[in-house]
């Protein structure tokens, strides 16, 4: 795939999900979500987007993305947004996103750090030493 082929939807769909995947939306992963979306659309040659416009496309899939996340097929979704990206800076930026995102609130727990851990292996990287917090 060209950078032109991917939608804005394929661009932000694995950054929600690392919004989202903790069970819990904080300020501070809205904010990183708001400005690192900004940065992976101009990488693909997307327009760049008001940070209402982002807020307003994430509280539009925030619900079903929460449902299919918590549901059987969570890890089907997790796959699919991630594995259409091929290009290796298109993955560097998304992986450098994803860990920054699920660091954002200085909270570290199993579903990030299994996100993480699916998109190194799928991309080839090494998953950073980040230590899980447990609730």
């Amino acid at each position: 795939m060209t950078p032109k082929d991917f939608t804005v939807d394929d661009i932000l769909m694995p950054l929600a999900i690392a919004v989202v995947i903790d069970h819990k939306v904080r300020a501070v992963e809205e904010a990183v979500f708001i400005d690192l979306a900004n940065g992976l659309l101009d990488l693909f040659g997307k327009p760049i987007m008001t940070p209402a416009d982002i807020t307003a496309w994430f509280n539009n899939h925030k619900s079903s993305l929460e449902d299919q996340l918590w549901d059987k097929g969570g890890n089907t979704l997790v796959l699919r947004a991630l594995a259409r990206f091929r290009e290796q800076k298109h993955c560097e930026a998304l992986y450098d996103a994803l860990v920054t995102i699920t660091i954002a609130d200085n909270e570290y727990v199993p579903e990030e750090s299994r996100l993480i851990k699916s998109a190194a292996s799928l991309y080839g990287f090494q998953r950073p030493p980040i230590k899980i917090t447990r609730n």
